[in-house]
């Protein structure tokens, strides 16, 4: 999991939050009465000023709303652009960050707990992509509009989306991976894991991890252990630019040069079958794949103005998350959450990986706004809070207090640890099934098991459970309060990928039950050491249980 906090620096914290108004027309009346009551007759405009209002303002809208809408492939598309302009281009160039993010790299997230590695290839000059994952890597692969490539199918059904290495089908232990265009019929390689992207444009994220900010080097050569090249063709040698030292932008823009980028992006890549709609708005505005875009100067005014606006739109959705519906993981603080969330909920999503709301399939247009106006990337695992696995994130732009957080102020945050009674170490979903209890007792020897099912009343994904549990415990009692024991359950998560089902550790222990002084309490203090002989790749081969435990 990460935290970030956003931090402003232009508004002083002691000034008036300015009051937002419709702008004002010189009689008076706001800008959408004089919309609203433009003299019309029999349908038609009477004044041709009247007309040249409306066709200004449905220029304007359109324009605004493909500001929104556009985020996440221009967020992207800046990146690609920024970084390529300062570390050069091509599959096999990776901008790695090998002293940490430094502020004078101007990015959305910019996080400096992990080496970061981003690179940027292009199947329509590459044709299918292979990329030889090294092992202990946690990754992604995103097309150029944000949405995770589809990888292999998981047993439920479900497809892996966007993670490779810990939270992808290598489960950390690398393995070869190949990326091909979508409707792509060429032969595959037995042995790949297939992905594939809805656009040629293919965004590839890397996170490298290190125990001490004093050696970085695990986290760097984490990262550039990976080989990138065409299936079929010459490779070039991976080229590994390290980026931490050296000035980039790789930030969008909030004026018609923003419009400018989304027409570079529209003319380098495929059509997209997504959203047509979205795509007549952009065609409206002058955006469409093989034609110049070449707004009137007037235009290219209106565009300025619409940028401006839907920036401001977008940073005041993502500045006052916490009041959306199911936006913050706590009620009594301004933590957000950015796919929605229920209440003290930090396992569970709302939204999926496209932000679309999980029952309806529609998308949530300011959740979607909110992640792409100040972060990137998407996959299953960056919405997942699975220890090795997720890198979810919680966000805050408020205080306590909900006063916006500012660069001038300090600022402290208090930790709470969980505990197993905290719900978000659960599934959080209503949970049904049959237990059996078989258990003997004598006077050297006592022992059974527990024997549950459990399966979740509703839920899809990550927010379903199908569980068996089988706790034995087995004691043998030696003189003087001594006993041998083997107490420890074994565990099959049906909905686990092929091999990551069991969990079944194999050990014991022993204990002593006594007193302290003339007291009147029994104490019992154990020891147990299990090796797992049947485990999931995340889990460790050893155990140890330590208990002590007062006897009323």
């Amino acid at each position: 999991m990460c935290i970030s906090t956003f931090l402003g620096c232009v508004q002083n914290k002691t000034e008036e939050k300015q009051t937002a108004s419709s702008s004002s027309t010189e009689n008076g009346g706001s800008h959408y009465e004089q919309l609203a009551s433009l003299p019309f007759e029999s349908g038609y405009p009477t004044e041709e000023n009247s007309s040249k209002i409306l066709a200004d303002e449905l220029y304007f809208q359109r324009a605004t709303q493909v500001y929104l809408w556009a985020l996440p492939a221009v967020n992207m598309y800046a990146m690609k652009e920024g970084l390529g302009k300062t570390f050069g281009e091509g599959y096999n160039v990776i901008s790695v960050f090998e002293k940490r993010l430094k502020p004078n790299t101007v990015i959305t997230t910019p996080n400096s707990d992990v080496i970061y590695a981003l690179g940027f290839a292009d199947l329509s000059k590459t044709g299918p992509l292979v990329l030889d994952v090294p092992p202990m890597l946690q990754g992604l692969l995103d097309d150029y509009w944000h949405r995770p490539l589809q990888g292999p199918k998981r047993p439920d059904v479900t497809h892996f989306l966007g993670d490779i290495g810990f939270p992808g089908p290598d489960k950390g232990k690398g393995g070869k991976y190949i990326v091909v265009p979508e409707g792509y019929k060429g032969k595959v390689p037995d042995g790949y894991f297939v992905y594939t992207s809805k656009t040629n444009g293919v965004f590839i994220f890397q996170r490298g991890f290190f125990k001490s900010v004093d050696n970085l080097e695990p986290g760097v050569k984490g990262v550039e252990g990976i080989k990138v090249y065409p299936l079929e063709g010459e490779a070039k040698p991976m080229d590994f630019q390290h980026a931490s030292d050296i000035d980039s932008y790789a930030l969008f823009s909030h004026d018609a040069s923003y419009f400018e980028m989304l027409d570079r992006f529209i003319q380098s890549d495929k059509v997209d079958d997504v959203d047509p709609y979205m795509h007549g708005m952009l065609a409206a505005i002058g955006i469409k794949k093989g034609k110049k875009f070449s707004p009137s100067p007037h235009e290219k005014e209106l565009l300025d103005k619409a940028a401006e606006t839907a920036w401001r739109m977008a940073k005041n959705i993502s500045a006052n998350f916490d009041e959306e519906k199911d936006g913050i993981w706590w009620k009594d603080r301004k933590w957000v959450a950015h796919a929605h969330t229920k209440l003290d909920d930090f396992m569970h999503t709302l939204l999926d990986e496209e932000f679309r709301d999980r029952e309806t399939g529609h998308v949530d247009v300011n959740a979607k706004v909110h992640m792409y106006v100040n972060h990137y990337s998407i996959s299953t695992g960056m919405m997942s809070s699975i220890v090795g696995l997720g890198a979810k994130y919680g966000n805050a732009y408020k205080d306590s207090d909900g006063n916006y957080l500012m660069g001038e102020n300090t600022y402290k945050i208090t930790f709470l640890l969980p505990t197993r009674t905290n719900e978000s170490l659960g599934s959080n979903r209503v949970s049904i099934g049959p237990s059996a209890l078989v258990y003997y007792a004598g006077d050297k020897f006592s022992g059974g098991a527990v024997v549950q099912n459990y399966w979740s009343l509703g839920g899809t994904g990550i927010n379903k459970v199908n569980l068996f549990s089988c706790q034995y415990i087995a004691y043998y009692n030696l003189p003087e309060g001594w006993f041998l024991e083997s107490n420890t359950t074994a565990q099959a998560n049906w909905l686990a990928d092929q091999g990551q089902e069991w969990f079944i550790p194999i050990g014991g222990g022993g204990g002593k039950t006594f007193k302290i002084g003339d007291g009147k309490l029994f104490y019992c203090a154990t020891a147990q050491l299990f090796y797992n002989a049947v485990k999931p790749d995340i889990v460790g081969d050893w155990e140890a249980v330590l208990q002590f435990q007062i006897i009323f």
